[in-house]
């Protein structure tokens, strides 16, 4: 799972780092700053999952130190990105209200995880893997467009679906991250797709 959201976050932000090099945002500190935290936690992401198949927990829990840095700089950014474009507009938009929420929740689990690393390794795994995908709204929406253009809507929702379902397929459960997640999703997303559209 870990390494389909780093695909999702490369995919997505491609134009930014691959092929539209040159654009406007690309040369904005706070854009630069964040997309570095971005990266930086979603790529220790995947060598820590690698670390714990290969079961070398003495050096997983020492890259989880600097992995829990490299979130809240992502947290400290993307609260700041929200920040100046809330003075800016002077609103904030359906679309950023779902993806806000999501984000809200996903700082919850994600710090209920990091602080029962040493007892409870379940919750663990389970609040940080579910709480990273709250987060990838944002690069799953652009790499679904840049992709399935025509398609989006189907495959975006699809796609949601799939990852959703996959946390009940794992733990043959619902757990209740995973309905509490599920239902911020859904009612930002009908209340986007009723003020909006999709």
């Amino acid at each position: 799972m870990s390494i389909i959201y780093w695909l999702f976050m490369m995919i997505g932000f491609a134009d930014n780092w691959l092929y539209d090099t040159q654009q406007a945002s690309n040369f904005i500190p706070k854009f630069i700053v964040h997309a570095f935290f971005a990266f930086s936690w979603f790529s220790l992401l995947v060598v820590q999952t690698g670390l714990i198949r290969k079961n070398n927990l003495k050096t997983h829990k020492q890259v989880g130190i600097t992995g829990i840095i490299a979130f809240y700089g992502m947290i400290l950014s993307t609260g700041y990105l929200y920040v100046t474009r809330f003075l800016e507009l002077g609103y904030m938009s359906h679309l950023t209200q779902m993806v806000f929420s999501q984000l809200l929740f996903a700082i919850v689990l994600i710090t209920i995880g990091f602080a029962k690393r040493k007892t409870d390794a379940l919750t663990h795994k389970t609040n940080i893997s579910f709480g990273c995908l709250l987060l990838m709204f944002p690069a799953i929406d652009r790499a679904v467009g840049h992709v399935f253009d025509d398609l989006y809507p189907i495959v975006l929702l699809l796609t949601y679906f799939i990852l959703f379902g996959s946390f009940i397929w794992y733990y043959k459960k619902i757990k209740w991250q995973v309905a509490a997640g599920f239902l911020i999703w859904l009612v930002g997303l009908i209340n986007m797709i009723m003020k909006d559209g999709l």
